[in-house]
This record gives C-alpha cells, sequence and structure tokens, in this order.
C-alpha cells in the first residue's frame, strides 16, 4: 500500500479540537459573576448610604485604598510565576476564586 493511500482516500487527518478548559472557563465565569454582582451591589448601598445622609463632598477618601486593594488582588495573582505557568482558564479560576473570596467576606462584614 502507498503511504498516500488514506490522503487520499479520507482526505488530510485533522486534529480534533480540545475540549479541556471548558468546565474550567464556565466556573471562572460564574466566580467572577458572583464577585461583581456582589461587589457592584455593596458600591450601590454605599453610595445609597452616602446619599441618604444629605449633602456630601463626594465619595469618602477611604474608598479609595479599599477598591485599589480589591483591584490589585487579581492584578497581583497574575504576576507571580506559578500562577503565569497555568493555563488561561486556570488563570481566571484562581483570580475568580480570590475576587469571589474578597466579595463574600465584605458582604459578611457588612451585613
Amino acid at each position: 500500500m502507498r503511504p498516500d493511500t488514506y490522503a487520499r482516500l479520507y482526505g488530510p487527518a485533522r486534529p480534533t479540537p480540545s475540549r479541556r478548559g471548558t468546565g474550567i472557563a464556565v466556573v471562572a465565569a460564574l466566580l467572577w459573576t458572583v464577585a461583581l454582582l456582589l461587589l457592584s451591589g455593596l458600591g450601590f448601598l454605599a453610595l445609597w448610604a452616602a446619599a441618604d445622609t444629605g449633602p456630601t463632598a463626594g465619595i469618602p477618601r477611604h474608598w479609595l485604598p479599599i477598591c485599589l486593594a480589591i483591584a490589585a488582588v487579581p492584578v497581583t495573582l497574575l504576576c507571580t510565576p506559578a500562577v503565569r505557568r497555568l493555563s488561561v482558564p486556570a488563570r481566571a479560576l484562581v483570580t475568580g476564586l480570590a475576587m469571589c473570596s474578597i466579595a463574600v467576606g465584605l458582604v459578611l462584614r457588612a451585613a
């Protein structure tokens, strides 16, 4: 049998796409959705409470370091060598876990 017989009969071999990271990506998306919903709800409640007290001079100053610290968590995690070696869905899962735990902690503290 000649080596090109398979290619003539069936066409070129095509590798099947890998579905390895689909479940991880879905879980990461759910974690990020929960974290962002909780943080946006807390922000709304904080602004509502600030508006309820009467005229204010804008957003209180102690919110700025809190917001910067929350935003710095995923950036810091993504800069570590251990996380940089992971696949993209796994990176999203790790940062989503960190952000979701921060958001849940803030909600429990506010409650």
